[in-house]
């Protein structure tokens, strides 16, 4: 993927800014320079700003997907000792996480040490394709006078360097802004792909959405399965769940797999649903538990439904079609589902998911 191009500025140097990466630091520092340059309007930014913005960008794929940044990338260390002596959450929103990390910076040192951490070079080598030097004051001297064009210049040092947005680029970081974002997260997924090779769906890992998708289409499914065939039992529990008295839990929690696909979906006690949080279930206990309802459930459904049903159609990932999996017997579909399921836990567990044990 490519940005656009411009014969008033240096377009191909911006291109190559992600070139010989070997940490976050550069797709993150861009993405929240964008941010506060064309929705905030600053003209001009301390760098620490933008390097806590930058951690509250890093806080969602790392606190909650878990997945790895690389052995020499220190976001993995600072997110979470900055948890620790903020009180900040995943499930904060990315402006409140900035606006909190921005005040901790300001009221406690050990915060601000940690972030400007990500000062010691991004701000400097993120404008090497424009001014080739490995000396970061010759850098700062020489991007003042926003030498071969280069998209901004830096004054000051350390917890005061700042940095002002070349005016050249106003118009067109304003115009391009989504696909200056999309080229960013593109790039950036893939470096967190070679990181982390067996974890599905990297790009959906990225930004915390500001709504989870809708389980309506699923919910109806279950409820005519326990229409046609009676209560189902909670896997968990034990309790038995009648029409639109369960929750639907994701066996594989949804922070792992990020996709709300009916194979992967169980009707479970709303009690324990809570607290299941994204722990992963003990394959050995539950899976079969957890395949018999899956069985029975299409045997139940399949036979009454249009083939072009598009809840029938998430079976496909298994590499079956929902018609073969109804027909096949028991043991045949817990091997399918154990062939699906045991590769993905064992990911899981070494990206640091916690499972839960049969008491």
């Amino acid at each position: 993927m490519t940005i656009p191009q411009s014969e008033s500025l240096s377009t191909k140097a911006m291109n190559r800014v992600f070139d010989m990466t070997t940490a976050t630091y550069k797709f993150y520092w861009l993405l929240s320079l964008l941010d506060m340059y064309v929705k905030e309007h600053k003209e001009s930014m301390l760098a620490l700003d933008v390097a806590s913005r930058m951690v509250a960008y890093a806080w969602y794929p790392i606190e909650y997907f878990k997945l790895s940044f690389g052995r020499g990338d220190s976001m993995s260390q600072i997110i979470p000792s900055i948890a620790e002596l903020t009180g900040i959450t995943v499930d904060d929103k990315l402006d409140n996480k900035t606006d909190a990390i921005m005040q901790s910076v300001a009221d406690n040192l050990n915060v601000k040490r940690k972030v400007k951490i990500l000062l010691n070079n991004v701000p400097f080598w993120f404008q090497k394709p424009w001014i080739d030097t490995r000396d970061r004051q010759v850098m700062l001297e020489r991007s003042q006078s926003f030498e071969n064009g280069c998209l901004y210049s830096l004054s000051g040092w350390g917890e005061d360097l700042m940095v002002t947005i070349n005016p050249m680029w106003s118009d067109y970081l304003q115009t391009n802004y989504q696909i200056l974002r999309d080229f960013t997260l593109w790039n950036l997924t893939l470096f967190l792909q070679s990181k982390n090779p067996n974890v599905p769906n990297i790009s959906g890992k990225l930004l915390r959405p500001e709504e989870r998708e809708s389980l309506t289409r699923q919910k109806k499914f279950w409820n005519k399965v326990i229409e046609l065939g009676g209560t189902i039992n909670c896997i968990y529990t034990n309790n038995p769940l009648g029409v639109d008295g369960f929750d639907l839990d994701h066996f594989m929690p949804w922070s792992f797999v990020s996709h709300n696909q009916n194979w992967n979906l169980i009707p479970a006690d709303g009690s324990f649903n809570s607290s299941k949080s994204n722990r992963i279930p003990d394959l050995d206990y539950y899976l079969p538990k957890m395949a018999s309802i899956q069985h029975n459930a299409l045997r139940l459904y399949v036979p009454i439904s249009s083939k072009r049903d598009p809840i029938l159609n998430d079976y496909y990932s298994l590499g079956v079609s929902p018609q073969d999996l109804m027909a096949m017997s028991d043991e045949e579909f817990l091997a399918t589902y154990r062939k699906t399921f045991t590769p993905l836990t064992q990911m899981a567990s070494n990206m640091g998911f916690k499972t839960i044990t049969h008491q």
